[in-house]
């Protein structure tokens, strides 16, 4: 979302009473429950993300795994004589044990000032959009910070 000139970009018309969909990420990284903690790890290097959604076998969201989730198993005791990217790691840590299991989601069509509402209330960083069950895009408070950084 580089403009170089905000004044001319689609983005300066925007409102806070728009539509999620018109910020939102939508390709989606998820991962399953039953995926590896290695395996895991990779996904946040590879694509340079924050928050995983964890899905069930029908992609129906039942999780999600933040950064502040994985510093947490970084710094728990119980791992720390083990190499987090090997086989010990995949077979102390499960998905399920390290993911938030309330998760908070928008859907496409929700305003972004709903969206930002929840991000500030609950005190998250990223919501998954969910339309019909499915996981259709991410929204992070890192996408409405650049959203107002046009603005002004």
């Amino acid at each position: 979302m580089e403009f170089q000139d905000a004044e001319a970009s689609p983005v300066a018309k925007m409102k806070i009473t728009d539509p999620v969909a018109t910020v939102m990420t939508r390709s989606v990284v998820v991962a399953d429950k039953f995926q590896n903690f290695s395996a895991m790890l990779k996904l946040f290097s590879q694509y340079d993300m924050h928050h995983l959604p964890i899905v069930d076998g029908n992609g129906v969201i039942i999780g999600i795994v933040s950064s502040n989730d994985l510093m947490k198993v970084f710094t728990d005791p119980k791992f720390r004589n083990i190499s987090l990217n090997s086989d010990e790691a995949d077979k102390l840590i499960n998905i399920p044990d390290i993911m938030t299991n309330e998760v908070f989601t928008v859907t496409s069509t929700d305003t972004l000032k709903h969206a930002a509402k929840l991000l500030t209330d609950n005190k998250i960083l990223a919501l998954p959009v969910v339309d019909n069950g499915q996981i259709v895009g991410i929204l992070s408070a890192r996408d409405l910070v650049q959203l107002v950084a046009y603005f002004s």
